[in-house]
């Protein structure tokens, strides 16, 4: 199976994984005498199966990855990166604070545009990191 297909599959291992989780640990307690909808001893050998398997996957995926972590890595700092940058103050010129008096002049290093441009930078290189991994993912093998 190629990357994609495996990181698709990761998703539905986790899924059912928690859905089996939830199944045991609600059932795992019951009254004597209490018919449940679904067996938690039997719940509870598939999630460590599931559990299992998504490891094992999980390592695979990372050991294919390996070429192009970097990628990975500048990727999602890129991202975390936009998201706190999109935070970040650029009020310059006169202003008044809500309840204060007087006027204040600020300055900011990064006036509103450039801040968006920057943004906009940032998410043209995601974009084209996120289409070198598809393109990777698509045609490895794990």
């Amino acid at each position: 199976m190629n990357l994609t297909k495996a990181l698709k599959h990761k998703k539905k291992l986790i899924k059912l994984a928690e859905e089996q989780y939830i199944r045991f640990s609600k059932f795992n307690s019951t009254l004597v005498d209490t018919e449940t909808p679904y067996n938690a001893e039997q719940a509870f050998n598939e999630w460590l199966r599931l559990t299992n398997e998504l490891v094992e996957l999980k390592s695979n995926i990372h050991i294919a990855n390996g070429p192009i972590m970097n990628k990975i890595h500048r990727m999602s700092e890129l991202k975390n990166m936009i998201h706190r940058f999109r935070g970040v103050d650029t009020k310059s010129g006169m202003h008044r604070e809500y309840y204060d008096k007087e006027v204040a002049e600020y300055t900011a290093f990064f006036d509103v545009v450039k801040k968006d441009t920057q943004i906009h930078t940032w998410e043209s290189e995601i974009e084209m990191l996120q289409e070198e991994i598809e393109a990777y993912n698509a045609t490895t093998k794990i």
